[in-house]
């Protein structure tokens, strides 16, 4: 039940953790990722979502965290965006996060769409298209977050499960059995017609979400949750680099780039086959690196091409957006960050696959699984 004195949720919640300095700073930054806007005032930081508001405050020994929200369901979504993180990040710890205040039944998420395949197209060797139509998306329509989670029923499922978030911040499933998810890139929204489109990366040793896409036809179903993960701020140099993960991404960036805009845009793929036409600013220049029978997850590629680049005198002026393996991601982060020295605020950097780990495995694991390896400062988790 709300508190009766304002008709608002409110839960808090004491945590014991002593290595709290030590992953402050990752777990802000894995909160920020999620949609939130985060403010530190007097050692406070205050966390504020479409959905309500919430503070997390260092103490001796562990943290403190409140959340309030106008409505239940509300408040369960805050939990959650804060528990998962938290938990994600400091996974080795086996943290328990338990909520005094107000109590929520399991809801569903506020920004769960279902959505109906209307469209499959190949577009590349590797590459598959697919347009969704569904209500209510304006929500996803957006430039500053680019992905979403998407929610594979299977195909003339009667009752399509669809997560719920209880009083912990935990995601539950109907009768504990839970449907495929993945993190994809928002290709196009447009919200007025009501279509999401996505493109697919067809690979190899093929998990749940590219065998959906292998097989998707007019008429299956999709959840989709978001949107989440940052876009590109404003700059006057713009690198973009990534593989066939990054590929959406990058060509939904290109279109939406100022005319004036300069830089680079560096994609890796298997070969000339998987290139696409990408319309972008004249100044941006499209450079596609090509493995030519190499595993993907095992060149050098993106890493190479991007020390190449003559950055500006100012690097305040510049911005880095990428996503690749997680091999090519430490490398490029180390790269970034030492050689370069981007300033933190000026790149966004993802690790969007693990060529030996499932996005389960690497959930299980937590931080050290994403991570870039032989750096100090966290990374962004996707």
């Amino acid at each position: 039940m709300p508190s009766p004195a304002s008709n608002r949720f409110r839960a808090s919640s004491a945590v014991k953790f002593a290595k709290i300095g030590e992953h402050i700073g990752s777990i802000i930054d894995a909160i920020a990722t999620h949609d939130m806007t985060i403010e530190e005032a007097g050692g406070v930081h205050h966390i504020r979502a479409p959905f309500g508001h919430a503070t997390l405050e260092t103490t001796a020994g562990g943290f403190r965290l409140t959340a309030e929200a106008p409505d239940a369901g509300g408040l369960n979504r805050l939990k959650h965006a804060l528990v998962g993180p938290i938990g994600f990040i400091a996974a080795r710890e086996g943290l328990e996060i338990h909520w005094d205040g107000d109590h929520a039944e399991p809801a569903l998420p506020d920004d769960l769409r279902i959505l109906h395949v209307t469209s499959v197209e190949d577009i590349a060797l590797r590459f598959r298209r697919i347009v969704f139509r569904g209500q209510n998306l304006d929500r996803y329509d957006r430039d500053d977050q680019l992905h979403c989670r998407l929610i594979f029923q299977p195909r003339g499922a009667t009752k399509p499960r669809w997560p719920m978030l209880d009083h912990r911040g935990h995601v539950v499933w109907p009768d504990d059995a839970a449907v495929p998810t993945r993190v994809y890139t928002i290709r196009r929204i447009d919200a007025a017609r009501q279509e999401m489109t996505i493109d697919f990366a067809l690979h190899a040793n093929a998990g749940p979400a590219t065998r959906w896409a292998m097989d998707a036809r007019a008429g299956d179903v999709v959840g989709v949750l978001g949107p989440a993960a940052h876009g590109p701020r404003p700059a006057r140099f713009h690198v973009l680099a990534g593989d066939e993960t990054a590929l959406p991404g990058i060509a939904r960036i290109l279109e939406y780039l100022p005319s004036d805009a300069v830089g680079y845009a560096f994609i890796e793929v298997g070969s000339a086959a998987d290139a696409l036409p990408l319309p972008g600013p004249s100044g941006v220049s499209v450079q596609w690196l090509y493995r030519n029978g190499a595993a993907a997850g095992m060149t050098e590629l993106l890493a190479n091409a991007v020390r190449l680049v003559r950055w500006p005198e100012n690097l305040n002026e510049a911005f880095f957006w990428g996503g690749c393996e997680h091999k090519a991601f430490s490398a490029l982060h180390r790269h970034l960050k030492t050689d370069v020295g981007l300033p933190r605020s000026r790149f966004v950097l993802y690790s969007h696959w693990h060529r030996t780990l499932s996005e389960e495995e690497i959930i299980a694991r937590g931080a050290e699984a994403y991570l870039p390896h032989c750096i100090d400062e966290p990374g962004t988790p996707a």
